[in-house]
């Protein structure tokens, strides 16, 4: 299971450098900075930012980082060569993204991987290199039908494609592979600070709805090696999660089952987790998932959402661009506190509190009612 990892100790914190980006991302990266620049240059700024997030996907689509290393520096020609690239080309790009940190350049012209772009290694321990496959292969062109989004409501895969976004994204095995190992590498950043914020020891069963190739069921089943787990997920995903939990050592303590959440949920678990579940659904299509859990659920049992939770108006979060990538990518949204309570209560539970992390998600609790 190429790019999943496997926990085996008590979750760590990230370092005081990476809380601190997290927190100016949380915030919105406002304030000083903008003020810091004339209005047109923060506007070029802002405009041009995907110049970058396009150069930093084609060097993870050929893997570049993989051929590089922090502490020895590496000319781009025998890169080039290495992975039959124009050498021209690649040192262009390579010169041009060591200005925003990915690469360092030498004196000599020859480049070595900052921390920042170490992270576009297939083997690092936070890896985003298929994060950064998916947004700048597999979900450009849809991000350039965002002006369709704003005239209808409805989202590009469909307009672009012609078929619903989930059926789109695993129409092909290379599509649904890069996806689900895309999201992989987003939860393995707030994995972490979400094992280190909840305390999951108190569940017997805990059922990873969605749970993709079953990284987070796998961490928490680590981490509290009294508990069982049941992951559901798409039949050709659960296929891939039935790998990884045997890799994994945890085969005889999972059971893993294909079929759709809107169908219905495996029974037997007191806890049933979604993470960055909802948030993919219009509510309507939300309330059907819960109420297929609602209907398996014991009445002491815990429904857990990992979601973004949006805050007041005029406060700077992520999650209000978060929630852009839904109308673009999907038929759902983030939401507000009291967007979840509504739509948990429609579905038959009660918000009962909200569990930050230093990362950007949260952990929204509820119970049975």
């Amino acid at each position: 299971m190429d790019g999943l990892k496997f926990r085996t100790a008590k979750p760590k914190l990230p370092p005081a450098a990476i809380v601190g980006f997290l927190g100016r991302i949380r915030d919105g990266l406002t304030g000083l900075t903008r003020r810091m620049v004339p209005p047109p240059v923060a506007v070029v700024e802002m405009l041009t930012g995907f110049w970058a997030s396009q150069s930093i996907s084609v060097m993870a689509k050929f893997g570049v980082a993989d051929h590089m290393s922090e502490n020895a520096a590496t000319s781009s020609r025998a890169l080039a060569e290495k992975l039959e690239l124009h050498p021209d080309a690649l040192y262009r790009i390579m010169r041009a993204l060591s200005t925003v940190g990915i690469f360092a350049e030498d004196r000599a012209g020859e480049f070595r991987l900052t921390p920042i772009g170490a992270t576009l290694r297939t083997d690092h321990p936070q890896s985003m290199r298929y994060f950064s496959i998916y947004q700048g292969q597999l979900n450009w062109d849809n991000w350039g039908a965002l002006d369709h989004c704003a005239r209808t409501g409805g989202n590009a895969i469909e307009h672009l494609h012609g078929k619903k976004p989930f059926e789109h994204i695993s129409g092909t095995p290379e599509r649904a592979d890069i996806f689900d190992k895309g999201m992989v590498n987003v939860s393995d950043m707030e994995l972490d600070p979400v094992l280190a914020a909840y305390d999951f020891s108190p569940f017997k069963t805990i059922a990873d709805i969605g749970g993709g190739y079953g990284a987070v069921l796998a961490s928490i089943l680590m981490l509290n090696p009294g508990a069982r787990g049941v992951l559901f997920d798409l039949p050709q995903t659960a296929d891939g999660a039935k790998r990884y939990f045997e890799a994994a050592g945890l085969g005889p303590r999972v059971t893993v089952e294909g079929g759709s959440f809107f169908d219905g949920v495996p029974g037997g678990a007191d806890a049933y987790l979604m993470k960055h579940i909802v948030h993919d659904w219009s509510d309507e299509e939300s309330i059907l998932i819960m109420k297929n859990i609602r209907a398996k659920i014991p009445a002491s049992g815990k429904l857990l959402l990992v979601e973004h939770v949006i805050p007041a108006p005029g406060v700077p979060h992520f999650s209000k661009f978060l929630d852009l990538e839904m109308l673009v990518a999907t038929t759902g949204r983030e939401r507000t506190e009291e967007e979840y309570r509504a739509l948990m209560a429609k579905a038959g539970f009660r918000l009962d509190r909200i569990v930050p992390t230093i990362s950007l998600a949260s952990v929204i609790e509820g119970s049975p009612i």
